[in-house]
């Protein structure tokens, strides 16, 4: 097995910890100017756009820029804003690309077309590369080298995600406490889930095709987890938001047929996301629940699920990805593969 692969897991508390120091005066000083402009009238759209992981840790933070923000804010997978709409990146937008690599071929090529974006941030792992030198405003994690399927890369990137997010919305009174609180809810983690990953697969079993399941920003812990599982396990996946998986999905529901649910923190999609356990169940179909400690209670008793701790709503999906991140060693295992190592691809897409 892939001693990096449980090595770089290991590292994502101290990883988590590091970004704090992302919150500096000038940092601040920057993104407010940023919001001035906003505020302003001169940047009237928000793009936020990556590839993969990288795409998927910035959905949670569209949808609450949305909530916050005056000015429209989308979401685009950078291929397709390449090939489809690369006139989006004209003036008046603020554009958020995230690549851990910064040298994803996609995002390369973006920097390339960009010939009138009024405001560029770009979030990667190390200072210096070529969306970094594209951006006026970078975000480096510096989380050091991750040789695997990505771990502390895409937890480390949501966190950033985050404190970009408050500092835009203006809203940062208790951000170093939050972040110090989810080190230590890692931490936590880390220590027990090991020992539940076997059970785990036993209810999940490793040769039948896997659904993840997920609303709001939770969504992206479905999405990264069916990424995650194809990349590291090698195993079909499916990723769907709990709307999606209402219309049409369901009829996949039968004997064999296993699932993960991300409950997810907030009181809107709750009873929803019960519903749809209990459908899967009744179905034949068996379900996963991931789900943090405060809504514990209020899962069926004989449901299994496992329990997280409670963090502030915008970073759980950070410890949401956290037991799919260990399951994939058991059951790369069982599937006769060595978890986490590439076989047909490479940590950074350069071809398009």
């Amino acid at each position: 097995m892939s001693k990096s692969y449980l090595d770089e897991i290991a590292e994502q508390p101290a990883a988590i910890r590091g970004l704090g120091l992302l919150i500096t005066p000038a940092m601040t000083a920057a993104v407010e100017a940023i919001r001035a402009r906003i505020d302003a009238g001169e940047v009237r759209h928000i793009i936020l756009t990556g590839m993969g992981g990288s795409l998927f840790s910035a959905y949670g933070t569209s949808l609450r820029l949305s909530h916050s923000l005056s000015v429209p804010v989308s979401l685009w997978d950078s291929s397709e804003l390449i090939q489809q709409a690369p006139s989006v990146l004209r003036p008046g937008t603020l554009v958020i690309a995230i690549s851990q690599s910064g040298e994803s071929i996609e995002l390369r090529r973006m920097a390339e077309l960009d010939r009138g974006t009024s405001v560029k941030v770009a979030i990667t792992n190390t200072p210096d590369n070529t969306l970094s030198r594209w951006a006026d405003l970078k975000l480096a994690t510096n989380v050091g080298p991750e040789q695997t399927v990505s771990t502390k890369t895409y937890t480390a990137g949501l966190v950033a995600l985050y404190i970009l997010e408050r500092l835009l919305i203006g809203d940062t009174g208790t951000l170093a406490v939050e972040i110090d609180t989810l080190a230590n809810a890692i931490e936590d983690l880390l220590s027990t889930l090991p020992g539940k990953m076997e059970e785990t697969l036993a209810f999940l079993g490793h040769d039948m095709p896997l659904s993840f399941i997920g609303r709001g920003a939770s969504y992206a812990s479905a999405m990264m987890a069916a990424l995650v599982t194809a990349e590291a396990a090698k195993a079909s996946t499916q990723a769907f938001s709990g709307g999606q998986f209402r219309h049409g999905p369901l009829e996949l529901v039968r004997e064999g047929f296993r699932s993960v649910l991300f409950i997810g923190g907030g009181d809107a999609t709750f009873d929803l996301n019960l519903k749809t356990v209990s459908d899967i169940a009744r179905l034949g179909g068996r379900c996963l629940v991931v789900a943090p400690e405060h809504t514990a209670a209020a899962l069926p008793h004989d449901q299994i699920a496992l329990i997280l701790p409670s963090v502030v709503e915008g970073l759980l999906p950070v410890l949401e990805i956290l037991p799919i991140q260990l399951l994939m060693v058991p059951m790369a295992s069982a599937r006769g593969f060595e978890p986490a190592k590439f076989l047909n691809g490479s940590k950074v897409t350069v071809i398009e």
